[in-house]
């Protein structure tokens, strides 16, 4: 049987490390909302001081990320480096796109990246979020 098809056991538990994704999603951030501060037709001076503000507007801003995944009771738990803690028995929505994982809850968008546990782990908890999600 291989480990892709190992049912889940009900006291399931994974530690997620550190994604290298929310860095390169600042930057984007960065890129995208100086485009309309650009196109804009405010003065040259208006736009400069906004530019030059970007880094520093954006230097907190973080996505809530994932850290630990716990199946529990056929109820998925999720927390942050925070240790802020949500159980989920039927997950929002789920979109995932390439090898991010955003997940809505009911305190708002969680964040998964593929770079924070090998695929053959995250496997289940994708399927199980695939499973339960609400239609």
């Amino acid at each position: 049987m291989s480990a892709m098809s190992l049912p889940l056991s009900p006291y399931a538990r994974i530690e997620l490390s550190a994604s290298r994704y929310p860095a390169r999603l600042k930057w984007v951030a960065m890129a995208v909302t100086s485009i309309p501060i650009l196109l804009s037709s405010l003065p040259w001076w208006v736009s400069g001081a906004l530019l030059a503000s970007l880094p520093l507007l954006l230097q907190r801003w973080c996505p809530m990320e994932v850290r630990a995944l716990a199946m529990q009771d056929g109820a998925l738990w999720v927390s942050n480096h925070r240790k802020v803690q949500q159980q989920l028995e039927r997950p929002g929505r789920v979109l995932r796109l390439g090898p991010w994982l955003a997940l809505q809850t009911p305190r708002g968008w969680w964040h998964l990246f593929e770079d924070q546990a090998p695929l053959e782990q995250l496997q289940p908890y994708y399927q199980w979020l695939w499973l339960n999600r609400q239609r």
